[in-house]
């Protein structure tokens, strides 16, 4: 984009928030409290001091006339509080956590001051925040650090929170930034919703790429200093998703220097045969990071900052039937398919490579009391070579790729603090990616379902860059029982892209001896102009109010209300208004219990790349050619097995056009639950949902017939019933743990934007179990140091600064569709909806799921307390079970069962062990 452009996007911006917050979960957290004398009378006037045990930044409040304080908009971290009133005695707390979006609530009880002059308190918050209203996890940043995490990246601990699922796009975390499948989701969902509907937060800005619904820039862990993962928010500040919410916090610098000298390896030696290859592959892994963190200025400036590289030469397993391959060969030799440029297939296994970046830098300036300056830049890079695969069918070497994808992420915030009661948020966003795939080969793409994909991967031939600009602006405001927000959010996104999908064709053959023989039943070619730009601007306005109305019982009341300006020719913009309402109650102020409940609706925002195809091919930029039977044979046979420079005379043309009635997506949540202290730092979450997805995008031919009329539109729908139990033990004593199962049924009609109706004049025909369900879900995951000081002579030298930290994730199988291997009802669907023998959608079960992870490591201390030296061994899947992560659908061809359904197109990774070895100081 030109500098003109963003200059005056941003004066636009400037000239439109003037009292806002921001559209996404609080980077900030908050501590509430009362303040009373022996009798249990409030005592009014008390001083009340915070300081941030990190950066010596102080805050400070006085006790209202009912006793009452209030710190709204604190950095995440540890607080020290000291509470002091003449009279009595001085109060010294002992330093606490405030994570990030939670309030911490102190009951303070002062002592008549001929006890002691001062006293130290030991006590530490309860486990609980008994003013949430809907319940979520919070990861620190020990907690990620020490924990076994493949590929290093942070998004792998958001399937240890209760309530979430893989999608099944979950290979998105399978690498530290690299992008190993177009058009890659989240990899989670949250109560059945996909996950492309899910919102991704970095320090309270928006990270989701608005073409995908995935991820954006690349966090290195050591950077991270918490995050937080929640099904639901009910607080009106949350919007632009109606799926779950994840919310990392950057680390800040600190008055005493920090930092880490990692370096991580692997070898395939070590390793166990991935379950889709018949030998084992190649798989060596450097990655090697650096972090620093401390101060410019002690008590006022700070950054930090982390570097991580990862280098990868491996292998992949090309799919080609053994028992076919001289047959294949022999008719891609042939004179019918002169006109592709594969000329063979092959089965074996062939070379691939990664490079990935991820940097991070950020800055921290504090002024005394009133204000506090954070920049943060973010760059994260991934290049790989074929290792690229986006089907769900056996694929030779010629139908995968390679990627290239870089972000850059400049966010600036401004926290301004001028009273305990008064706190204003002010923060800046812009940001680029630019990703790109590319196919190994060109021409056409050839699919023999449930047999073998070969030639150009037909959604491989991409570029796009998008751009961002956000600003928002927050206002809280507390008095008494009361803490009101309002404001209003602006997101401009631009994308300038080449998707090139189906322009270099596709021929389906429904069986092998289809293919020898150069029948295909379908081809479909797109022709054109595959560029395309595009513009959206999301806007959200709310307002809100929090108030505790009896003691034990706080009210979150709110309404939030969305726009989004869409493209042309996308009827819009859309408009809509949300009303939240939360309720918390304890029942007593002695009793271990809090209740919750929540309600509301979450609207979201549609992926660019559902709505690029009615810009790109409307009938007169861009088309279609979908051709059927003999007609398909033609085309085969006039381009002899290529692609069509022009598509064939006297036959109709399709387009894709945006339904006339185009209603934002939403989601319908009911969340109820109760919370109980299980002791000092434990606590036991129970939580049932119950949440319906509205408008989610889909494609469909509204032409009932071919040739078809594509239309793009919002009416498909879920909705998900279940419940969650999860112990989580925050970290003491150097022992944590998180314990969470999960149980619940999710329906729907589509699972992506690109699943076609089996039957285009009757969508509810396709209502079944979601590719989203998953009926039972256990994940543990903790972190333990070895008990030293409990054993005996020598075993207490060698348990000495020993941790241990397992993850364990266990799942029951997901639904899977039985599919025909063409379009025999002649849908013009693609992918294929068609399914044989009259089955209903989804009808059968994925194997279960199952992995165990493990860190174990040893620290050697070179500077007692100050630096350590730690090795170690990280083992993923060290039961080395099948995990199937893509399985083939395809049930039957001609009335016969193919023996290939249900077999493993990719898996999770078999056994993998790392070796690691770090400097701490």
């Amino acid at each position: 984009m030109r500098l003109g452009g963003w200059l005056s996007a941003l004066i636009a911006a400037l000239a439109a928030a003037l009292a806002a917050f921001p559209q996404s979960m609080r980077a900030t957290g908050a501590v509430e409290g009362i303040i009373l004398d022996a009798s249990g009378a409030a005592v009014p006037g008390a001083e009340i001091s915070l300081v941030h045990t990190g950066t010596g930044a102080v805050r400070r409040s006085v006790s209202d006339g009912a006793g009452r304080f209030t710190f709204h908009g604190l950095p995440s971290g540890d607080y020290s509080m000291r509470v002091s009133k003449d009279g009595f005695t001085t109060l010294a707390f002992e330093p606490f956590p405030v994570p990030a979006g939670e309030t911490v609530i102190r009951e303070v009880r002062l002592v008549p001051a001929a006890v002691a002059t001062s006293l130290e308190v030991q006590e530490q918050p309860e486990p609980v925040d008994v003013s949430a209203t809907t319940a979520g996890a919070s990861l620190g940043a020990e907690r990620i650090e020490e924990s076994p995490s493949s590929h290093r990246n942070y998004l792998n601990f958001v399937l240890v929170a209760p309530g979430v699922a893989a999608s099944p796009s979950s290979k998105a975390q399978r690498s530290l930034a690299g992008l190993r499948a177009p058009n890659l989701d989240s990899g989670f969902a949250f109560h059945g919703l996909r996950g492309r509907n899910n919102g991704l937060f970095i320090d309270g800005l928006d990270n989701r790429d608005e073409t995908t619904g995935g991820n954006r820039a690349a966090i290195g862990l050591e950077m991270v200093q918490e995050f937080r993962v929640a099904g639901a928010i009910v607080g009106a500040e949350s919007g632009g998703a109606s799926g779950g919410i994840v919310n990392v916090v950057t680390r800040s610098g600190a008055n005493i220097w920090h930092g880490d000298a990692t370096f991580f390896f692997q070898n395939e030696l070590l390793n166990a045969r991935n379950p889709e290859a018949a030998a084992r592959a190649r798989a060596r892994r450097a990655q090697p990071g650096a972090s620093i963190l401390g101060p410019l200025s002690r008590d006022r400036t700070f950054f930090a900052t982390a570097f991580e590289q990862q280098l990868e030469s491996g292998e992949e397993w090309s799919d080609a039937p053994e028992g076919a391959l001289e047959a294949l060969n022999a008719a891609l030799a042939g004179p019918q398919f002169a006109g592709t440029p594969v000329r063979q297939v092959r089965r074996g296994l062939f070379p691939t490579s990664a490079s990935e970046t991820a940097f991070s830098f950020k800055l921290d300036h504090r002024r005394p009391r009133v204000h506090a300056f954070s920049g943060r830049y973010a760059f994260s890079r991934g290049r790989l070579d074929g290792d690229v695969y986006g089907m769900d069918n056996f694929a030779d070497q010629s139908a995968r790729g390679a990627s290239l994808i870089a972000d850059h992420s400049l966010a600036a915030s401004w926290l301004a603090v001028p009273s305990a009661h008064w706190v204003n948020d002010l923060r800046l966003q812009l940001a680029r990616r630019h990703a790109a795939t590319a196919p190994a080969a060109g021409g056409p793409m050839f699919a023999i379902p449930g047999v073998l994909t070969l030639g150009q991967a037909y959604n491989l031939d991409a570029s796009r860059t998008e751009d961002h600009l956000e600003l928002v602006e927050a206002v809280e405001l507390a008095t008494g029982r009361h803490r009101i927000n309002a404001g209003v959010s602006w997101h401009q996104v631009w994308l300038d892209a080449r998707l090139a999908g189906r322009f270099g064709g596709v021929y389906i053959f429904p069986t092998l001896a289809d293919f020898l023989a150069g029948h295909p039943d379908i081809f479909l070619q797109a022709f054109g102009d595959p560029r395309t730009r595009l513009g959206v601007l999301p806007l959200g306005a709310w307002i809100q109010e929090r108030w505790q109305p009896l003691p034990g019982l706080h009210v979150e009341a709110g309404l939030r209300f969305d726009l989004e300006r869409l493209p042309a020719p996308i009827p819009g913009p859309s408009r809509a208004a949300a009303p939240r309402l939360g309720l918390a109650w304890r029942p007593s102020a002695a009793s271990p219990w809090v209740l919750r409940a929540g309600l509301g609706l979450f609207y979201d925002r549609f992926p660019l790349a559902f709505l690029n195809d009615a810009i790109q091919k409307d009938g007169s930029k861009g088309f279609e050619q979908y051709l059927a039977g003999e007609l398909a044979e033609r085309a085969f046979s006039f381009a002899r097995g290529g692609g069509l420079s022009a598509p064939l005379p006297g036959l109709a043309l399709s387009s894709y056009q945006a339904s006339a009635r185009f209603p934002p997506t939403y989601s319908r949540k009911l969340i109820l639950g109760a919370e109980r202290t299980l002791g000092k730092d434990t606590r036991l979450v129970l939580e049932t949902a119950f949440v319906r997805g509205y408008h989610l995008p889909r494609i469909r031919n509204a032409a009932l017939a071919l040739p078809p009329a594509y239309a793009l539109e919002p009416s498909a729908r879920s909705a998900y019933a279940g419940f969650t139990v999860s112990v989580n033990r925050r970290l003491r004593r150097e022992l944590t743990y998180l314990l969470a199962y999960s149980a619940g049924r999710t329906l729907d009609d589509a699972s992506d934007f690109d699943e076609h109706p089996s039957d285009p004049r009757d969508t509810s025909l396709d209502w079944a179990l979601s590719r989203q369900h998953q009926a039972h879900r256990l994940a543990a995951s903790a972190l333990i140091e070895a008990p030293a000081e409990l054993a005996p002579g020598r075993l207490r030298a060698a348990l000495k600064d020993v941790v241990v930290a397992p993850i364990l994730q266990v799942g029951a199988g997901r639904p899977l569709n039985a599919l025909a291997t063409s379009d025999v009802s002649r849908t013009g669907a693609f992918p294929i909806s068609s399914r044989p023998d009259r089955l209903p959608r989804n009808p059968f079960r994925t194997p279960a799921t199952a992995t165990l992870d493990l860190r174990l490591m040893k620290g050697f201390w070179l500077r007692e307390r100050r630096a350590i030296l730690q090795a170690g061994v990280e083992a993923f899947n060290l039961l080395n079970h099948t995990n199937p992560l893509i399985v083939s659908p395809y049930y039957a061809s001609g009335g016969r069962r193919l023996p290939s359904y249900g077999g493993i197109v990719e898996a999770l990774d078999a056994r993998r062990v790392q070796l690691l070895v770090q400097i701490e100081y």
